[in-house]
């Protein structure tokens, strides 16, 4: 019997709500919707992807740089976690039901020397996801 062939990133969309984190995001500059993901939902790798997310009930579709992992720069995230940077977004989501499509991983999940380096990698990364969504759209 063969296994089932592997899930590819755009075949995984992570689906759930959006519930409190740390707040860290805010802190940083990035404020993200933290999503709850069901434990048996295929998910992809732990990184850092460009993603396209659909809110609940809504037809607009929002440029994102999701974070996947245990946020290993600090050491009291012992879950993994799926935070979502909506670019150019500033709204409540808390309770709201979210959908996320994977366009690209940008890197892995790396621990940063400070606080600092980590918001300066941030910083290239949402900007590199605007450029690689930017053009995903325009196809």
């Amino acid at each position: 019997m063969s296994a089932a062939p592997a899930l590819s990133l755009h075949d995984i969309i992570l689906s759930g709500h959006v519930v409190s984190g740390h707040g860290r995001g805010q802190v940083l500059g990035f404020p993200t919707a933290n999503i709850s993901v069901a434990a048996d939902a295929p998910t992809p790798p732990d990184g850092v992807y460009a993603c396209l997310v659909t809110i609940e009930d809504e037809r607009k579709i929002y440029h994102a740089t999701m974070s996947i992992g245990d946020n290993p720069t600090f050491d009291d995230v012992t879950e993994r976690r799926f935070e979502a940077f909506i670019h150019d977004f500033d709204r409540d989501l808390y309770d709201f039901a979210v959908h996320v499509s994977f366009v690209a991983r940008l890197r892995d999940m790396v621990v940063f020397p400070s606080v600092d380096a980590l918001k300066e990698q941030t910083m290239r990364d949402v900007e590199r996801s605007r450029q690689i969504l930017a053009e995903y759209t325009q196809r």
